[in-house]
Formats: structure tokens, sequence, C-alpha cells
């Protein structure tokens, strides 16, 4: 059994390269612990039996490390240059083989990592990447979030790339090259109020903006902004469909991949996985998938729905410069970037009441996220609120509220007797002494 325990605590075993392998990890022995170990296992023997394993990435500070790479204790953070380890820590994480295959079972997808390569290029090596990994100090790092908000740029951004930042320098550590890491993960009230404030920047178009676009696009775009704008779908899956995902009899579309055509038109699953979205909520989605079927030179299965007049696959940056945004100046609708078709999609289905887990669905996201970054265009939320609930409530009320009076209450006495029967049973039950008697005294009395 490859996850096992002694004295209580979880440890992995298994052999790779002919070597026995035990990997301790601290966990105690509970159900919690045993999942994720075993989740971590089926990643370990997946790499293994793809050819793919590196014993380094899974295990930075392995028992084994000394026999699979001996040469890691010539590695040393007062000689190693940050730019030079980044480049490597980057490589060791790409999900990408080297004959250009996704790994289905990554710890972190395509688009991830592609972005990561753009933070790591132009963030951190530029700041950082002429210090040894033992130069880099606190100071350094506030210094690279504080130019980041001086540029102009929201506290999310600096958080994200001090948070590629940390993650690194923590993997540094681990692997025994530098003791601690400089990285302070505590933001700030601003970088905090920018996070709860994500996408109340988001800019969609009015209904009547779309209508203008649509009749501005180029003719050979349209069917394919129409459908986009019906589905709210991800750039990268919507330019990735072809056509044996399609179901014309039950108007179903199977988002099976998406496409990043930066990097040689490299797929991989979709972030959030594949799935089925059922489209005949609306009609116009297949007729257009039908115009666009008629007019293809080529409707196999793996050939693709969208093209440009040439033949070839779309690219969502290429769409950007040469169609959206020319498309946008001549309908004379302000600037803005091709993901607020997504916000267009996601508000417009929640202001008009429908339902967040379908939005969800459809779009390929988590309720959660809608309701993080698209709360404030949920119907609840707007003025108003509230007063449907508050007719029902009144309508069930049994006693309605009655108008003040000057007349003192004729429940005075009633109340007045509850009290004392109370008190009395209070009494009783020993929570306190019962009052005396009230008795009036005359001066016969006493002067018995």
């Amino acid at each position: 059994m490859p996850v096992r325990a002694k004295d209580d605590k979880l440890f992995f075993d298994f052999f790779w390269n002919g070597i026995r392998c035990k990997e301790y990890t601290g966990l105690a022995d509970n159900s919690e612990n045993r999942r994720l170990c075993e989740r971590k296992m089926s990643t370990v023997r997946a790499a293994i039996k793809r050819g793919t394993f590196d014993y380094r990435a899974h295990f930075p500070r392995g028992s084994r490390l000394h026999l699979f790479h001996p040469d890691l204790r010539e590695r040393d953070g007062a000689v190693t240059l940050f730019a030079d380890y980044l480049r490597e820590w980057h490589r060791r994480r790409s999900p990408i083989l080297a004959d250009g295959r996704v790994v289905r079972d990554a710890d972190l997808h395509p688009s991830t990592w592609i972005h990561d390569s753009s933070v790591i290029r132009t963030r951190l090596i530029p700041a950082l990447g002429i210090f040894r990994l033992h130069e880099i100090t606190t100071a350094h790092c506030n210094a690279l979030r504080r130019s980041i908000i001086d540029e102009g740029r929201s506290g999310k951004t600096a958080s994200n790339v001090l948070g590629l930042l940390h993650k690194a320098l923590g993997d540094a550590v681990e692997e025994g090259l530098i003791e601690k890491n400089p990285v302070i993960r505590a933001t700030s009230r601003k970088v905090q109020r920018s996070r709860r404030a994500q996408r109340l920047t988001a800019n969609p178009l009015r209904p009547e903006e779309v209508s203008l676009f649509l009749d501005r696009v180029p003719e050979w775009y349209r069917d394919f902004y129409r459908i986009w704008f019906h589905t709210g779908w991800r750039s990268s899956e919507i330019v990735a469909i072809r056509f044996g995902w399609l179901d014309f009899h039950r108007q179903t579309v199977a988002l099976k991949r998406g496409r990043m055509p930066r990097f040689g038109g490299l797929e991989a699953e979709p972030k959030t996985g594949p799935r089925e979205v059922d489209c005949s909520y609306a009609p116009e989605i297949f007729s257009a998938l039908i115009r666009l079927k008629e007019r293809a030179v080529s409707i196999g299965p793996e050939d693709f729905v969208f093209t440009n007049p040439a033949g070839q696959p779309l690219s969502q940056e290429r769409l950007h410069d040469r169609v959206w945004t020319s498309t946008l100046v001549r309908a004379g609708i302000p600037r803005r970037g091709q993901y607020c078709i997504r916000d267009t999609f996601i508000t417009l289905a929640l202001s008009s009441g429908e339902d967040p887990g379908w939005v969800a669905q459809v779009c390929g996201t988590s309720e959660e996220m809608i309701f993080r970054h698209y709360r404030r265009w949920i119907p609840g939320l707007r003025p108003g609120a509230g007063e449907r609930i508050s007719a029902i409530l009144r309508s069930v009320d049994p006693r309605p509220s009655r108008s003040a009076s000057l007349k003192p209450s004729p429940d005075t006495a009633e109340k007045e007797d509850r009290s004392e029967i109370s008190g009395k049973i209070l009494a009783e039950r020993g929570g306190f002494e019962p009052p005396r008697p009230f008795r009036v005294y005359t001066r016969s009395r006493r002067a018995r």
C-alpha cells in the first residue's frame, strides 16, 4: 500500500528506478490526511507510469534526494543567482511535455503556467534577477510591491506577483537553499479592499450596444460574436470548438478543450474541466451554427467551427486587435477588453433574474465566483429588495399593527395578575423568598 502509517504518522512508500522510497509527511493518521496523501500518491504513480516523474519536484527534501540528484550538494543560495533558480524552478513546474503534449493530471493548468511565465519574465527577473538567493530581503520584496502600485496597477496585481514570488522562494526554503522566506504575505488594507472589489470594475455592454456592435462587425465574424454574446464562454474555449463537439439534434455543445494560439495552438482541458452545455435556451445559437456549417469547406469531427476567411482557426489575440477594437470604434462604443463579452452575458443574465447556478454552469465557473465578482447585479440587491417577502409576511401576520392610543391598556390588570402568579411559581421552585404579606397595623394593635 503506497500510503502507510508509522507511530500514527503517514508516509509514502513506493519504488522508483529500483530504489525503495519512504517519504514521511508528519501528518496525523486520519481520514482527511489519508485522502490528501492518496491524491498525492495518485499523481506520483501516474507520472511514474508515463515516465515523466521528477523526484525533486514532488519531494524537494526527500530521503533519496542524494541518490537521484547528487549534484544538489554543490548548490547553495549564497552562489545561485535568483534568475537562474527562477527559470529552472518554473521549468520543473511545466505541465507541457517535451513533445508538446499536456499532462492530463498536472497540478498547474497550462494557461496558469503561461501567465506565470509572463510574470517571471517581465516582473520578477528584471527586479530581482541580479541578486543571489540569500541576498533577497523583505525590503526588496516590499520595494517590488510598491513599484507595481506606483505604476498605477491594482493591489490585486501586486498581490498576484508577490504570491508567485512567495511560492518560488518557499520552494527554495524547502530545498535548503535559503533559511527563510523573505516575502511577507500580510496584505495592506488597500489590497484587501481591492480583492473585495473584484469585478466591480466590470464594464459590460448594454443591450443596445450589443445590437449596435453586431450590426457593425464584419459579416464573416457576426455569427461568431453572436454566439459568444449568447454564451459568455472563455475566449480560449470558443475558438477551440470542433464540429464533432456539436449535437444539432439535442442542441448541446461539448466543450472538451481550450486553445492558446500564441503557443502554437497549445490545447488543454478548460480551466474548470470539460462540460456539456445545453444551448436550447437560445435558438439563435444553433441557427448561427447551422449557417456556419453550410459555409464551411470541411465539417469533419476535428474541423474548427470558427475560422478566418483563409480557413485557419481563430486567434483571440488577433480578434481583439483586428476585429473587436476596430468594431467598437466604428460603432462609437467606448473601448474595453474583449473579456467584457463574458461580463456582458453574466451581468445581463443575473440582472434579468436567471438562476446564478445555471449561469455558472453555462460559463464554466463556480457559484462562489459568481457571487464574489458579480453579486451586485443580482436583482435581490437592487433598490426595493425585500418588498415581496415583507408583503407575504404582512398577509400572514395574525395580529396587525394598531395605532397608538393615549388610553391605558386594558391588559394592565391581566399583566399584573400574571406577574403575581409567575412570582409565586418561581418562589415555590426555590427561586427567591416569597414576599411577606402586606398588613396594616393600627395603634390599638401595637398596644397589645
